[in-house]
């Protein structure tokens, strides 16, 4: 009992400890984690048992800056961030408090006081608040950075949610517990502060998402401006080519019997180029084509450029490039020669462009969301390829999907052959 007692004597400091731990970062942890975190708990209990004659406004006031100054003490975080862990801490703490003590409240009003039984109830509402924020927003920020810049946003929740905890106090203690009204007021009320907590944390987590999407944005627009670039140097290198070759035919009108077979074996290797009816198809293809040689891997390809004739040459290099490359790394995995083909197709179906590629894949991949998860550790500079694919397709009104059926990856493109982009650059 001394163990419960203390426990529930200091509930408040241990839940928002313990709904800390839902948004901290973990992996950004300061030197000499361990004996500071044990430090700082240690302190903030301390001071607040110390401190415990001072008024509930101020104790929460109190319990709130500790939290803020343990979470930067001990994790490698800037001051906004542990801002955004110590409000969210502190909504999800006073969700669950309230969830506990609707039921308590109720024991106490029929005649039933247990503290074991408080502690019980007490548990249980903090493991389940917890569990169900974890599966709802914990997991979003684990799978990536932390984002966000609005930092109206962090002050305005934390002001409001503090607010709206000390506002609960002053209401319950103006409250006649005589009145016969007085138990539907007080779960009204408990109910009313569950719901803002709520509201508070939707919009702090709501502002990330934005963020997130913003970077993720940001991020297709560099990559694709990288390909625009890259496509450009395609296009010199395969002028160069086109000279040489040219070059290589006049000396072998020229040449002798010796030179001439040192001259077709190098107009051979140059000579490894399509001709679809699209220039930048042609290039693309050129250059993948070359890199399927050396990696030992066949492609087969068969494309009616003219479907591709609306396109911006850059987001034909782009889309293709994406496809065709995330294809190849695929297949360098592979040690059956047999395996290691990748078929492109590239037709119209009525007044639609369709693209297909297809490979063998020694292992389906995950999908989230409906997008494939990169298999690379750093998440944040991987994984973009088939979203700057999707990306692409949808500026033409398409869509891009990808499926896996009997080991084989397919990535289907679909968009209106005559359909203007809806960018402008």
């Amino acid at each position: 009992m001394p163990v419960i007692n203390w426990i529930l004597n200091q509930q408040i400091q241990l839940g928002m400890i313990l709904c800390a731990g839902l948004f901290v970062p973990w992996g950004q942890r300061r030197s000499c984690f361990v004996p500071r975190l044990a430090a700082g708990v240690w302190a903030f209990l301390a001071l607040t048992d110390t401190l415990a004659f001072l008024p509930l406004w101020a104790k929460l006031l109190l319990y709130t800056t500790l939290l803020f100054d343990l979470i930067w003490f001990s994790f490698d975080c800037s001051p906004l961030h542990a801002l955004f862990y110590t409000t969210c801490a502190y909504a999800v703490q006073h969700i669950a408090s309230k969830l506990a003590y609707m039921p308590i409240f109720w024991l106490i009003q029929h005649g039933r006081t247990d503290r074991r039984v408080d502690f019980v109830i007490l548990l249980f509402s903090n493991l389940v608040v917890c569990l169900v924020i974890y599966l709802l927003f914990t997991l979003r920020i684990r799978r990536g950075c932390l984002l966000f810049d609005n930092v109206k946003t962090v002050l305005y929740s934390g002001f409001f949610l503090i607010a709206a905890v000390y506002l609960s106090v002053v209401l319950e203690d103006v409250l006649d517990s005589s009145a016969e009204s007085y138990p539907t007021a007080y779960l009204a009320l408990n109910a009313f502060c569950i719901l803002f907590a709520i509201t508070i944390l939707a919009l702090e987590f709501s502002n990330c998402s934005i963020k997130s999407l913003e970077h993720e944005n940001e991020m297709l627009a560099q990559l694709l401006e990288c390909d625009k670039q890259q496509y450009e140097q395609a296009k010199k290198d395969m002028e160069k080519i086109n000279i040489r070759y040219h070059d290589l035919k006049q000396q072998y009108s020229r040449a002798t019997d010796e030179e001439r077979a040192r001259l077709e074996e190098e107009m051979n290797n140059l000579n490894l180029r399509y001709f679809t009816g699209n220039k930048a198809l042609d290039i693309t293809l050129t250059q993948k084509s070359a890199l399927c040689g050396q990696a030992g891997i066949q492609l087969v390809c068969s494309a009616d450029g003219s479907c591709l004739e609306n396109m911006k040459h850059y987001h034909i290099y782009s889309l293709l490039g994406n496809a065709l490359d995330n294809a190849i790394e695929c297949l360098t995995q592979v040690n059956d020669a047999s395996k290691r083909v990748i078929t492109l197709d590239i037709s119209r179906c009525r007044d639609m462009a369709v693209i297909r590629v297809q490979n063998y894949t020694p292992a389906p991949p995950t999908l989230r969301d409906g997008a494939i998860v990169t298999t690379k550790q750093d998440t944040e500079e991987h994984g973009y390829g088939i979203k700057s694919i999707k990306s692409i397709a949808e500026l033409y009104g398409g869509t891009a999907d990808c499926f896996v059926e009997d080991s084989i990856f397919y990535l289907v493109v679909t968009f209106p052959c005559g359909k203007s982009q809806k960018e402008t650059a």
